[in-house]
């Protein structure tokens, strides 16, 4: 069973780490520019290379064989050759030998001097197409309506026809291996697969081996290996990589890749090429291929448009546009040859003094053969940094054989740790071996620093005077050195922009303590600054400890409780012990408004502080100390409120008199009704007034009538009447008002009125 294996790019990415990926890819590095051809299309092409030759056939509508060096330079016409097609070399190389179709006949050319030297017919509507040498007979395929088959050619120039002895629906196509055997194939297609025979040649005859139809819908191009074993077909529409035995045409395992295209070519060697969109050559048997080259756009290889160099040191391809014109040969130099590329990866990030590990591991297109487990040849890996910058040799990379799916081809480690200073760098170097290329390629890590991650555990409060410790632990993503410190800033009330308290060491696993026995209360931040040392980026984290303070003695009072309207309040803050400030602020705020401030400054020797204020309303006044390192900040209020103004008026008295010390007003039964008018001053909307009237008798004042909570009129007054009958006549009674603010937003206390003493008397004054 084949192993899948991953193209270089895929098997890299597996490898932990991967940060660099340097090296060629799978492809004909050493390929040169593709050489347009001078002729219209193409048919054949053979290589003579002991004459510096290449045959490039152009078929119907030409008129001769076109004749270049081996790189595709010094283009010549061998002329009256017209519509050649099928060329092949004799054993010996002396002649070319060229199918003309159009002509009837087979011309030898000579090698040497590129004439014909002899022609040959092959007899009328025979139209001979396909060549190959086999056994020491020339053969040919030829097609004849009805009559297509395969012909032969001996030394003496004797042309036979019919040397095979079963039918053919077409003119067979003939293919042998690429040095002289008695192996011969023969092949035509037949709608949806392709009917094969295979031969011994021997002594001008032929002797079937098997014959078969194949699963080839689209048969342009076919080869025999070169041990004669085995026969390799190219399809666009059916690739497959199975070898078909020449023997009984059974598939015999597989080549290293398919066959893929409309053509293919086998070296003397056994190395093959095929290819649909370009040229790619590979090993008979294993994985992988060597080479890979890919043509233009709008060009595809041509059928029969491969052929090797005898010593296998070049393939030749010639493409065709759509329509199979513009032919265009290209050279794949060192065909055999798989590239190598070196891929590296090491642990990031990396800091300096880090140990690290790199690890260099080689890729190709062909894979390892049976048995390997590692890359052929040697590598040696060179390491550069400040103190060694020419380089030094590392001695014993250590080697792990390949393992699938992670490593293919094997790897190769070097232990060691980073520079404090500088850069780091390798260069790894692949001898080549076999079939597999040299490479070499530099690795440049990169040697930065980088901050560690840092976490705090402090008390989230603590006494004034006590001791507290603070703790800290500094991670990094991977092993790391010890370097460095922890450098410790605090902030509080004395000192807002910090200051220095202190520098701590980092412990091996990164923790560290700071202890601290604040003086000064309130907010205490303690900034880590870890500083890096020689290998790292500094870190800064931030706890915040709440330390406690002393409450203050503080106290506001005003000289009275209640006021009347545009009355003077004085308010006497009084401060008690503090450290380091003796302020208050003395504020005011009306029933209704916002506060404001009154007054701010210092305390008195005694402690004191005071303002003076014009009443309007209810007023609270607040004294505030806002704190100090030792002291907590505190407010506290009082309150101060604003008492109306009542007048009262009664209506129709008709005089008054005096009982005791006490004026009476005077009414007579006869005025049907007594009133009595209260107006507030100051007043709200919501306000009511309240009237009681009282009756004396039995030696005292007792409650007859009331009216509860009237509102008053917008003006503030209030009026109350009453019936003079209901009196009793000459008893005395007295009268008065309450006043009650509103229940919500009052801007007022309540207030009574005085009392307004009265008599009646009866009927009507004299």
């Amino acid at each position: 069973m084949k192993l899948a294996r991953f193209s270089p790019p895929t098997a890299a990415a597996l490898l932990v780490g991967l940060t660099t990926v340097i090296g060629p890819g799978a492809v004909d590095s050493y390929a040169a520019s593709d050489i347009p051809l001078p002729i219209a299309h193409f048919a054949h092409m053979v290589v003579d290379a002991p004459h510096g030759h290449l045959f490039i056939s152009g078929g119907a509508g030409t008129d001769g064989i076109l004749v270049t060096d081996l790189d595709g330079g010094n283009p010549t016409m061998i002329s009256g050759e017209p519509g050649a097609t099928g060329l092949t070399l004799s054993e010996d190389g002396s002649a070319l030998y060229a199918a003309l179709p159009d002509q009837d006949a087979i011309a030898a050319i000579s090698t040497e001097n590129l004439t014909e030297s002899a022609r040959y017919g092959t007899g009328a509507g025979t139209r001979p197409d396909s060549l190959a040498v086999a056994g020491g007979t020339l053969w040919f395929g030829y097609g004849t309506a009805g009559a297509d088959g395969i012909g032969s050619i001996d030394g003496a120039g004797t042309v036979t026809l019919r040397q095979d002895s079963g039918t053919w629906s077409a003119t067979p196509m003939l293919a042998t291996t690429p040095t002289p055997s008695g192996v011969l194939a023969a092949a035509v297609q037949t709608g949806d697969t392709s009917a094969f025979v295979t031969y011994r040649a021997e002594g001008g005859a032929l002797t079937r081996q098997a014959a078969k139809a194949l699963p080839v819908p689209d048969l342009s191009d076919f080869e025999v290996t070169a041990d004669g074993l085995h026969l390799a077909v190219a399809s666009l529409q059916n690739a497959t990589a199975n070898r078909y035995r020449t023997s009984d045409l059974a598939v015999d395992g597989q080549f290293a890749t398919e066959v893929w295209g409309k053509a293919v070519a086998v070296a003397p060697d056994g190395t093959m090429a095929s290819g649909g969109r370009g040229l790619k050559t590979f090993p008979e048997t294993g994985e992988g291929f060597y080479t890979e080259y890919y043509y233009a756009r709008e060009l595809n290889p041509a059928a029969h448009g491969f052929a090797w160099a005898p010593d296998e040191s070049r393939l030749y391809g010639v493409a065709v546009d759509a329509s199979g014109g513009t032919p265009t040969l290209h050279i794949s130099r060192n065909p055999e040859i798989a590239p190598v590329t070196l891929y590296g990866h090491w642990t990031t990030p990396l800091a300096p003094g880090e140990a690290y590990s790199f690890v260099v591991s080689p890729e190709s297109t062909l894979s390892l053969g049976a048995g390997e487990s590692m890359l052929p040849g040697t590598v040696r890996i060179t390491r550069y940094d400040d103190a060694d910058p020419d380089g030094v040799l590392v001695p014993d990379p250590t080697a792990t054989p390949a393992r699938i799916p992670v490593s293919f081809f094997g790897s190769y480690r070097v232990d060691g740790t980073a520079p404090l200073t500088g850069q780091l760098s390798f260069r790894v170097d692949y001898s080549g071996s076999g079939h597999y290329g040299p490479a070499g390629r530099p690795f440049d890590i990169p040697v930065a620093k980088y901050a560690p991650t840092m976490a705090l555990t402090a008390p989230s409060s603590a006494d004034r005077a006590a001791p507290l410790t603070v703790t800290g632990h500094l991670t990094w993503p991977h092993a790391h050195v010890t370097t460095g410190a922890v450098h410790v800033v605090k902030t509080d009330l004395a000192h807002p922009s910090g200051y220095s308290v202190g520098t701590v060491p980092v412990a091996a696993d990164g923790s560290f303590a700071f202890h601290d026995t604040p003086q000064v209360g309130d907010a205490n931040t303690y900034a880590f600054t870890y500083d890096g040392g020689t290998s790292y980026l500094p870190v800064t984290t931030s706890a915040k400890v709440q330390v406690s303070r002393a409450t203050p003695t503080l106290s506001v009072a005003t000289d009275a409780k209640s006021y009347h309207s545009g009355a003077t309040v004085k308010v006497t803050a009084h401060l008690g012990t503090t450290y380091n400030s003796r302020s208050v602020t003395l504020y005011d705020q009306p029933a209704g408004t916002s506060r404001t401030q009154l007054k701010s400054g210092k305390v008195d020797a005694h402690g004191n502080l005071v303002a003076y204020y014009k009443i309007t309303r209810n007023t609270v006044f607040s004294a505030a100390f806002a704190g100090d390192y030792r002291y907590a900040p505190r407010t506290v209020t009082t309150s101060a409120t604003l008492t109306p103004t009542v007048r009262t008026q009664m209506q129709w008295p008709l005089s008054t008199t005096r009982i005791g010390s006490t004026t009476y007003q005077v009414f007579y039964k006869s005025e049907v009704n007594m009133g009595f008018n209260l107006q507030v001053t100051p007043h709200q909307s919501g306000g009511c007034m309240s009237v009681y009237v009282e009756h004396y008798y039995s030696g005292a004042w007792h409650q007859v009538t009331s009216q509860s909570c009237v509102p008053l009129y917008s003006d503030g007054w209030y009026g109350y009447g009453r019936a003079l009958k209901l009196f009793a006549s000459n008893d005395h009674y007295r009268i008065r008002g309450h006043y009650t603010p509103p229940a919500k937003g009052a801007q007022t206390g309540s207030v009574w009125s005085q009392w307004t003493y009265l008599t009646v008397r009866p009927g009507s004054p004299s």
